[in-house]
């Protein structure tokens, strides 16, 4: 972690992507952005004031008995909050495994500089970490940065292979809201079904014209920009599209992160004693993690709380099982990843 008192690091809280790309060109590779600097930029302290307004309207909007939400807490099965907790985490070793797959894709495993799935996994959750305490998804230019600097690659290319996992992330998401909606439809959820899968649609029409955008028009892009950025672009347009090869293999590899992410989720309302079917579970956890693209607030907290108590709700869940349920499942999915990021930020090379 780079030290506060060195006078030359002092402006790291106003870097923004384009300047960790500079940095990642011009600086020495043992200078990096400060993470606890841009944590306590007046930014970064909004979004979180932003986050926690809108957990204390989740709380105050529901009338909770508190008694009866711990009694629901006290009488969680450990074993099986145990493996949703597994399940989870489990989901990174998964996501190394596909960012190695698209690093491979564009030649960055020349030389044999990259680290390991379980090293690239390290990285992705110091990634998630840095998207958990500041806003706007800086984490996913943070871990190209921390990847560039370690293996010695291009930080344009990474980043565009960190781009096109989130594209391969967002269109798969898709695919499978639309399978579970299909559940919903005609019942109770059918009206915050169809928002969900609305808002997917825009995205995914966003995803392809940007990929066609950058297919048809890229080059022809580039030689409009400054002659120094150029060959970023270049660098990032190959990282992008050349992901996609194997094509195949990533959807598979996609598809079990999102299955984890359900799975997680799945768990913990077994833990609580509380039967629902799994694709409505499904359709809950796409949501949320499709609200965590707001860039708002870090890591979507806040947004994330009300969207799966509403849905819960709307299924006839009781309000003080609900709000038990969205706490222990965002206890592993955001407060989970705060504690063990943090640690992992502490005591990684790779930082």
């Amino acid at each position: 972690m780079a030290s506060t008192s060195e006078p030359q690091r002092s402006s790291a809280d106003a870097r923004s992507p384009r300047d960790w790309e500079q940095a990642a060109a011009e600086e020495p590779v043992d200078t990096e952005p400060s993470l606890s600097q841009r944590f306590f930029h007046r930014r970064t302290l909004l979004s979180f004031l932003v986050g926690f307004g809108l957990l204390a309207f989740f709380f105050a909007r529901l009338d909770l008995d508190m008694g009866a939400v711990w009694g629901h807490l006290r009488g969680v099965n450990l074993g099986v909050f145990a493996l949703g907790v597994g399940a989870y985490f489990l989901s990174f070793p998964v996501r190394g495994l596909r960012w190695r797959l698209l690093l491979t894709n564009v030649g960055l495993d020349r030389g044999g500089k990259l680290p390991s799935v379980w090293g690239l996994a390290e990285i992705i959750l110091i990634g998630w970490f840095a998207n958990c305490i500041v806003p706007a998804k800086l984490g996913d230019a943070y871990r190209a940065y921390l990847l560039k600097k370690h293996a010695q690659v291009s930080f344009s290319s990474t980043a565009g292979t960190v781009v096109a996992e989130r594209l391969a992330d967002m269109m798969v998401l898709f695919g499978l809201l639309c399978l579970s909606a299909l559940t919903l439809l005609g019942g109770v959820n059918q009206d915050k079904a169809a928002l969900v899968v609305g808002l997917g649609f825009v995205l995914f029409l966003g995803i392809v014209s940007g990929i066609g955008l950058m297919r048809f028009f890229g080059h022809t892009l580039s030689h409009r920009l400054p002659a120094r950025l150029q060959p970023m672009y270049l660098r990032f347009h190959e990282g992008t599209l050349g992901s996609f090869r194997q094509l195949p293999l990533l959807v598979v590899l996609t598809i079990v992160v999102w299955l984890l992410e359900a799975s997680r989720m799945y768990l913990v309302t077994r833990s609580l004693n509380l039967s629902l079917d799994f694709p409505f579970i499904l359709f809950v956890a796409l949501a949320n993690s499709l609200l965590t693209v707001v860039p708002f607030t870090p890591g979507g907290l806040g947004l994330v709380e009300n969207g799966a108590a509403e849905l819960f709700l709307r299924a006839g869940v009781p309000k003080e099982l609900a709000f038990s349920l969205v706490l222990l499942d965002r206890g592993i999915s955001y407060w989970g990843v705060v504690g063990s990021g943090f640690l992992v930020f502490l005591f990684s090379k790779k930082k």
